[in-house]
């Protein structure tokens, strides 16, 4: 191959990755807002013809797959980055959670039941709980937060945040960031009392997923 038609081919490839970024974000917008939602209203709010969105993804229970792992891939790189970060723990930890609600990712619970997760993505969110919990470790180790906080706890609190949507963006942005901005002031409260009863454990949170996954396959 001539360097000119690799020059070409690596720009091909590229621009294949940069549709499927945007089709990716256009669904995780699209379905997690109305899981019936078509794949036509993917493909009208990524900018793709639909022709080219079925050649790489020929059924919509793929692109919701798709859209799980890639979220939940983002959120573990998140993780991840957050707990290599250099410096102040808690400036890494609290910077993710806020990322985190932000992203959209926890979102991805309302597509219960729309798809039968494959086990590759239960095994990449039991690999990104383990993140979120070295880092809550991490933190706390610093003692920049309370010790009684484990990552199910963080899950749960970014999951019931993202609900917070009465339909007018702006406001529950806004509303968002309120009880983040007081979640953390919680979390950051070493002299409080110890939380009553248990956090959240792996099995707990993967266990809707669970549920859904039996009935589909039924």
């Amino acid at each position: 191959m001539g360097e000119d038609a690799a020059i070409r081919l690596r720009g091909r490839q590229a621009e294949a990755r940069r549709n499927d970024e945007r089709v990716l974000d256009a669904a995780l917008e699209v379905l997690t807002r109305d899981p019936q939602a078509p794949m036509s209203s993917v493909a009208e709010l990524a900018g793709v013809g639909q022709a080219s969105l079925y050649r790489r993804y020929p059924s919509k229970e793929a692109l919701l797959a798709r859209v799980c792992e890639n979220g939940m891939g983002r959120v573990r790189e998140a993780a991840r980055s957050a707990l290599e970060a250099p410096g102040d723990p808690w400036v890494a930890l609290s910077g993710f959670l806020r990322w985190y609600l932000e992203s959209g990712t926890p979102q991805l619970a309302g597509l219960l039941g729309s798809f039968s997760p494959e086990e590759a993505l239960f095994d990449l969110a039991r690999e990104t709980n383990e993140l979120i919990q070295r880092l809550v470790e991490r933190t706390a180790e610093a003692g920049r937060m309370r010790s009684d906080i484990s990552g199910g706890d963080l899950s749960v609190i970014v999951g019931r945040l993202s609900g917070l949507e009465g339909g007018d963006p702006e406001r529950d942005a806004a509303l968002r960031e309120r009880y983040l901005t007081l979640a953390l002031q919680g979390l950051a409260q070493l002299d409080a009392p110890e939380l009553p009863g248990r956090a959240p454990d792996p099995e707990e949170l993967e266990r809707p997923w669970r549920e859904a996954q039996r009935s589909l396959d039924s």
